[in-house]
């Protein structure tokens, strides 16, 4: 496995790339991780693909100064990328969040991609998200400066839990990603960042049913933050959709998905 940088703009995007296929594939890993994430998927994957993660900004070993980053900035990494492999075609892979990022550059990407992987994909139906997505920028924005000291305000969340007007996810995720400055920063960063990867349900089924794209969605059947039924709702008449059910929760990166992939 090889670890490199990538120069974007005033950030350095830290890689990793394994496997000798043919076929490039990048893969996008969730809110948390990093690209170290995919590792254990080498010996599915690597006889096919040859396979570059990158972490995101604010995650892993990437150098990221900025406040946030949009799509325009992950597609810019992502052509970095085309050019180091030189090639002009590409599979894209996405777990969790990741898969929301990777949704939303479809529209842009299409004509040069080859298959997508959804792996327990936020960006259709995720419990928690609505209320975070449409939060209107100027209140994410300001926010993001007063939550500096953030403990006021969790102590107000869970008053809201105990009465059950604020789900536990909720309180759970924010208590976790607040208290420490550089959680605050990645948490925010991120949560910014929605904005520019945001698409409707109808235009990713419009998306996977006109373009034709071969899509593979793995789904955890004890994933108690994917609505499953609502995916299950827009594949119905989309033939080049697959869904994969696998005995997992959220989590399901591990040794079942890698001997699931290997026999696909």
């Amino acid at each position: 496995m090889e670890s490199f940088y990538l120069d974007y703009k005033d950030a350095r995007v830290h890689c990793l790339r394994f496997g000798h296929g043919e076929r490039l594939l990048v893969a996008l890993h969730g809110f948390g991780d990093r690209a170290r994430l995919f590792a254990i998927l080498e010996n599915a994957l690597a006889d096919r693909y040859t396979v570059v993660a990158f972490d995101l900004p604010f995650h892993g070993q990437t150098e990221w100064a900025r406040r946030t980053f949009s799509k325009t900035d992950l597609m810019g990494i992502i052509r970095l990328i085309l050019a180091r492999e030189e090639k002009a075609r590409f599979c894209l892979m996405g777990f969790s969040f990741g898969a929301r990022l990777a949704q939303a550059m479809l529209p842009d990407f299409l004509p040069q991609l080859d298959k997508l992987y959804l792996l327990s994909p936020d960006g259709i139906h995720t419990k928690g998200m609505s209320a975070a997505v449409h939060t209107p920028l100027w209140v994410r924005k300001f926010l993001s400066r007063i939550l500096v000291n953030p403990h006021w305000f969790l102590r107000l969340l869970d008053l809201g839990c105990r009465l059950r007007v604020v789900p536990g996810l909720i309180l759970h995720f924010l208590s976790f990603n607040l208290t420490r400055p550089e959680r605050f920063q990645r948490a925010f960063g991120c949560w910014l960042a929605l904005d520019s990867f945001y698409l409707r349900r109808r235009q990713i089924k419009a998306i996977w049913r006109e373009s034709g794209l071969p899509v593979d969605i793995y789904f955890g059947t004890k994933d108690e933050m994917i609505q499953y039924k609502t995916v299950k709702k827009m594949v119905e008449g989309v033939r080049n959709v697959r869904i994969y059910l696998m005995n997992a929760g959220h989590r399901l990166i591990g040794e079942e998905l890698r001997d699931r992939m290997r026999e696909r």
